[in-house]
């Protein structure tokens, strides 16, 4: 057992480690290649999983593909996911849009309905209102909308009287 005596906590230095070990796609991959050769130094692949925080299958995982196909094949593939249905142009296009006044485009205010229809009228393409809501908040929205009259603490006032009475005008 170890008896030197560490000045941090070695349990987050290990768990620093972990960290640093899957920050990024190349520490991965130098990491699983270490892996590799410590199990063809000797080392148990349960040892070396347990230590690094992977499961034994992995460790040996990586032996088999090490053996099979080479070194180069342990580096991580890039996992790209769906296409952006929109393009970064009609991003901005939309983002400028939403600033405007909603009537300049025929709509009441601007919510996940209007710019599904919005967008599916201009461009074609064809996104769901919860798609939109995301879409809003990426933009940097919020999804509080205008109120007809002063909230809390003006309940059958004169104040709240006056309000509704200009903004009907």
């Amino acid at each position: 057992m170890n008896k030197r005596k560490y000045n941090t906590d070695p349990e987050m230095l290990l768990q620093q480690g972990k960290a640093i070990m899957s920050s990024s796609d190349e520490s991965r991959y130098h990491f699983r290649v270490f892996a590799v050769n410590m199990v063809l130094s000797g080392c148990s692949a349960s040892q070396i999983g347990a230590m690094a925080g992977v499961s034994k299958v992995a460790v040996t995982g990586w032996v088999k593909i090490a053996d099979e196909q080479g070194f180069e094949a342990l580096r991580p593939k890039g996992h790209k996911g769906r296409a952006a249905k929109l393009t970064e142009e009609q991003l901005k296009e939309i983002d400028g849009v939403l600033q405007s006044d909603p009537k300049d485009y025929g709509y009441k205010n601007w919510d996940g309905p209007a710019l599904s229809a919005y967008i599916q009228a201009k461009y074609n393409i064809s996104l769901s209102v919860r798609q939109c809501q995301r879409l809003f908040h990426n933009l940097g929205f919020s999804h509080i909308r205008p109120q007809p009259y002063p909230s809390k603490g003006y309940e059958d006032s004169e104040k709240r009287n006056e309000f509704k009475k200009n903004a009907q005008k």
